[in-house]
């Protein structure tokens, strides 16, 4: 689905997503959810409470109720789509599930609003074998309930078993539930284990007028927009805080197939002889002006970084449209990239005077391969409108390459 490419995980433990209740971690914990990696399953693997799971899985619920779980987003945020995965649990499954939203923004800092929230932050997560009481549960629906109005981001849906033909579920918000949130209730009806919760939708900042930093994060809004090509990762991934994780954890091409047999380098510029390039659209999170520097970074891309890049901005306050393919104008001039490295450019080696103003960003990759983050850093000048052109994976007329 395109909000997959358009928009960030905003549920993934990366960002900084956190489990701070939930009613039964019998089997395995609500942690498990927010894990960025595919789920795994060890046939062999057995503990004290029984078969180890990677997903979080209660009990079989004896008592009355059903079992749920808060986690906190790491930003205020919108939601566009969820998807949920139910791999490995195939006669353990959550047989129905709702996912609901809050914006409780008006909390005090912290996880002591709802009962063991501090004390699972101080443990580090949840701790398998253990299960809230009755009473504990009862006084976390009554804290949840005066906390801020919640609302179904996905209502009561069943789900499927987890082998392979039907273990993925992926479901668009509806636009009556794309509000602002801080945080989501997960809702199993009644019991059983799900592998990985998804949660995909927009960083919502304040004003960043005048905020001086990396106004391309995804702290800020920042997001991908369009791209070439996304076999082995998504362009928003650029734009992500800290440097990479992995190699998973950036923008990467596939190999292009039209590639010469034998390379060759232009005795004049250095470079690869190559008219042959991807490249991804970026959105900053406002319009950027008095920029300070630009950042390339290739962490983890060793053997399958860029032979080199180019970097062209536009400025589109009123949001990007099909003819902004017109205005583009270099930012960095195409350079020789090398593998994990850092590549800082000041004001003094771009394109661009200290006035000028960019809203979004387009990566020129040559001929392929992989980068990890793009940076950059500036002072905010205001919102950028909606985006009409490259959203939901329509890319402009004129900007050349494949839908997302």
């Amino acid at each position: 689905m395109d909000w997959k490419s358009t928009s960030i995980e905003l549920t993934s433990s990366l960002l900084g997503a956190r489990v701070i209740f939930a009613t039964d971690e019998w089997f395995a914990i609500a942690d498990n959810l927010l894990n960025p990696n595919p789920p795994t399953f060890d046939p062999n693997a057995y503990c004290s409470q029984g078969k180890v799971m990677d997903g979080w899985e209660s009990r079989r619920r004896r008592e009355p109720g059903h079992d749920w779980a808060i986690i906190a987003l790491p930003f205020p945020s919108t939601p566009l789509g969820i998807h949920i995965d139910t791999a490995f649990f195939t006669g353990n499954y959550v047989p129905r599930i709702s996912v609901q939203g809050a914006d409780l923004s008006g909390l005090e800092e912290g996880d002591g609003w709802i009962v063991g929230g501090e004390e699972r932050k101080r443990k580090g997560g949840g701790v398998i074998g253990t299960a809230m009481t009755m009473e504990q549960v009862a006084l976390a629906n009554t804290q949840c309930n005066g906390a801020g109005e919640w609302f179904d981001i996905l209502a009561m849906t069943p789900l499927r078993s987890g082998v392979p033909e039907t273990r993925i579920h992926e479901f668009n918000v509806d636009a009556s539930a794309k509000r602002k949130i801080t945080h989501i209730r997960i809702n199993y009806f009644p019991d059983g284990g799900v592998a990985r919760l998804k949660l995909y939708g927009l960083v919502t900042p304040g004003d960043l007028r005048g905020v001086k930093g990396e106004l391309s994060s995804v702290v800020h809004g920042g997001r991908g927009v369009g791209c070439t090509n996304q076999h082995f990762g998504v362009p928003s991934n650029l734009l992500r805080v800290n440097r990479g994780v992995d190699m998973g954890d950036g923008w990467e091409t596939a190999r292009h197939l039209r590639r010469p047999p034998i390379i060759k380098r232009d005795p004049v510029t250095g470079l690869v002889d190559t008219p042959l390039h991807d490249w991804a659209v970026l959105r900053m999170g406002c319009v950027v002006g008095d920029v300070e520097r630009l950042v390339v970074d290739t962490k983890w891309f060793k053997g399958n970084f860029p032979e080199s890049v180019s970097i062209d901005y536009v400025c589109e306050k009123g949001g990007l449209k099909a003819e902004s393919c017109l205005s583009w104008k270099p930012l960095l001039k195409r350079i020789k990239m090398g593998p994990d490295a850092i590549f800082n450019f000041p004001l003094s080696e771009l394109e661009i005077t200290p006035s000028t103003e960019i809203t979004h960003l387009k990566l020129s990759i040559f001929p392929d391969g992989g980068v990890s983050r793009i940076r950059l850093f500036g002072v905010g000048r205001g919102e950028i409108g909606e985006d009409q052109g490259g959203i939901g994976g329509n890319v402009p007329a004129g900007w050349g390459g494949s839908k997302l």
